[in-house]
């Protein structure tokens, strides 16, 4: 049975008493917009029973998404992603990781007046967008873009790390179970570095570590930050990008623009998923951060994702952590923000 033969299928069963639909759409445009989607995502699925689940899935996912940009109180902008027709526990089952422990507040420094603005990608130091797959390795991939990018600001080589092998050869990681930045750092520590993605490319999926590695990249530690966005902020502007731990839910709708949802539909208690923070911005005075995701370019603004900053949106305070890099060998002077 071919695709415009399931749609129809699809369109014929899911009716007031199959799939509950979006009120302010019809189900010819629910049943179009899913085409679209199936086109645009290349989605086939086994048999018109899985095609109509999917369709269900879709549905409802179409009016989250509609309900968050209903309630958003910035800019952001939700609809159809890769992800419209996934349940919730498929989501999370793939791109969240269990809940961190209890960690200890770094205490704050003294700290001088903060640059309005910083974006290290001007700068050259960050690294392109990856895509971790079906693999819970965003841990790893945000602790490796962390260290991609300190060692591009300290030394000017713009490596791309081995993600895989850090997955291979967790010291205290879960691999693509789910993991911490912290795991990712004790990981590299212990290595004594990191080798080059084109030395170790990454697979998806763990397999037995490598020995005959060349480390090309490495850190000397790592450290918690205070719990603070004014103290985030003048870290990344002086120090280079952090990776930091967030509540997920509402990124699986989110398409573009300044994400601020309401705490109900993204709570700060609720830390699931690591990224990258890359810099920090205001427009007409809605501040937020740039953040580097690890679910592709076609994801959110090419693999980007814009979160209001200010009022802990969506946990983004709860564990600020960094490795630590420095140029103790005499080489060119450090790039700025």
């Amino acid at each position: 049975m071919g695709p415009g033969v399931l749609l129809l299928w699809v369109w014929a069963c899911a009716g007031p008493t199959g799939t509950s639909l979006p009120p302010e759409l019809s189900q010819a445009e629910v049943t179009r917009m899913f085409k679209d989607f199936m086109i645009q995502f290349n989605r086939t699925y086994r048999s018109p029973a899985e095609q109509h689940r999917r369709f269900g899935i879709f549905a409802q996912s179409l009016s989250t998404a509609r309900w968050l940009q209903e309630t958003e109180l910035g800019t952001g902008q939700y609809g159809v992603t890769r992800f419209s027709d996934w349940t919730d526990e498929e989501f999370r089952g793939v791109f969240q990781s269990p809940p961190p422990p209890a960690m200890p507040q770094a205490p704050r420094r003294p700290r001088g007046k903060l640059p309005t603005s910083c974006d290290w990608r001007k700068a050259g130091a960050v690294t392109a967008v990856k895509n971790q797959g079906q693999c819970r390795s965003c841990w790893a991939f945000a602790a490796v873009s962390n260290i991609e990018s300190l060692w591009n600001i300290h030394f000017h080589q713009p490596w791309n790390l081995s993600v895989q092998e850090v997955l291979d050869c967790s010291w205290c990681g879960a691999g693509c179970q789910g993991g911490y930045a912290w795991d990712a750092f004790i990981t590299v520590l212990h290595l004594r570095g990191l080798t080059s993605e084109a030395a170790y490319p990454y697979k998806g999926r763990e397999v037995k570590c490598q020995q005959n590695r060349k480390p090309v990249a490495y850190i000397q530690g790592f450290q918690l930050l205070p719990q603070d966005e004014e103290e985030i902020a003048a870290h990344i502007a002086t120090e280079g990008p952090i990776t930091v731990t967030l509540n997920s839910a509402v990124m699986k709708h989110y398409k573009k623009g300044i994400s601020q949802p309401l705490v109900k539909n993204c709570s700060p208690d609720q830390v699931d998923h690591v990224v990258l923070v890359v810099g920090y911005g205001t427009v007409s005075t809605r501040p937020y951060w740039i953040i580097k995701n690890s679910w592709g370019e076609r994801w959110g603004e090419k693999g980007y994702y814009r979160l209001y900053r200010g009022r802990n949106a969506c946990g983004i305070t709860r564990f600020p952590v960094t490795a630590t890099v420095h140029n103790t060998e005499g080489l060119r002077g450090e790039i700025k923000c």
